[in-house]
């Protein structure tokens, strides 16, 4: 089952892949893009000319990284539980290996036949 998913989510990428680049190929003219909606004649803030394809990949790009900042900037909390884990585990073979060291020092008890104790009386 899990085979055919990969299978299938990778045709379909294929797919859309080569639809997306057949579009790219096909709206290749200069187009404006602006970011005034006010003004279509001379608009204040504005790229181009320059190819559709160019823009949409770059709007792309633009996406790639903003997503990864948003990720990155979402796990800000995990990376610090993390990171204060991790010094936990440290802190905690610390005081495993100062015991066991502790342990090895101490005198060894040897144990004691109850036939040998002196009997007590109550």
């Amino acid at each position: 089952m899990l085979y055919m998913s990969k299978f299938l989510f990778s045709t379909f990428l294929l797919l859309f892949g080569l639809i997306f680049l057949v579009f790219l190929v096909a709206n290749r003219e200069p187009v404006m893009i602006s970011l005034d909606p006010l003004s279509t004649e001379d608009p204040a803030f504005a790229f181009g000319p320059l190819p559709l394809w160019a823009a949409l990949v770059m709007t792309l790009f633009v996406g790639y990284v903003f997503g990864g900042v948003g990720m990155w900037l979402s796990g800000k909390n995990t990376r610090k539980k993390a990171s204060e884990r991790k010094q936990e585990i440290k802190r905690l073979k610390r005081e495993i290996d100062a015991t066991a060291k502790a342990q090895a020092k101490a005198p060894v008890a040897t144990p004691v036949d109850e036939d040998q104790l002196p009997a007590v009386q109550h």
